[in-house]
């Protein structure tokens, strides 16, 4: 079994650098279900939340051109942002692809708090892309993937 890091390694271009890799959510849709369920449905209901929720990732992904899974692993290079689908208890599934970084216009990481934390990654010619990282990690992925303006050279 290898881990995340190793994964991203063997994905490097030459000459490319890897900052870092966090685990990622793409968000969920909104929860629908309200009020009381008896007990034998709320199985189905889980099961049928979890559908839809990758049906969203993947419709998400088709119309960003940018790899999204409901649980993802996200590797950060100087150049590429690398997307993993993240298994069971976050162990490197298969690899959905990557995103060059010329390709993104901004990234921020708007909210604040603990727990996970939305960075919005604006992208030149696609809809924006949402994704929910650990707090810890969110305003540091969202300055490793925006491009670097002119207050950062001087």
């Amino acid at each position: 079994m290898k881990s995340a890091w190793d994964a991203a390694e063997q994905e490097l271009h030459s000459g490319e650098t890897l900052l870092g890799v966090v685990p990622a959510l793409s968000p969920p849709p909104e929860d629908t279900v309200g009020g009381l369920l008896p007990a034998f449905m709320i199985p189905i209901i889980s099961m049928a939340e979890r559908w839809h929720w990758r049906r969203t990732s993947r419709r998400a992904a088709v119309a960003s051109r940018f790899p999204l899974a409901p649980r993802m692993l996200v590797g950060v290079t100087d150049q590429r942002m690398l997307v993993w689908e993240a298994r069971r208890r976050w162990r490197v599934g298969d690899f959905l692809g990557y995103v060059t970084l010329d390709r993104v216009v901004q990234a921020d990481a708007p909210t604040v708090g603990a727990g996970w934390r939305t960075v919005r990654i604006f992208l030149s010619n696609e809809p924006t892309v949402h994704l929910k990282v650990p707090s810890e990690a969110a305003d540091t992925v969202a300055e490793a993937v925006a491009p670097a303006t002119a207050d950062d050279a001087g």
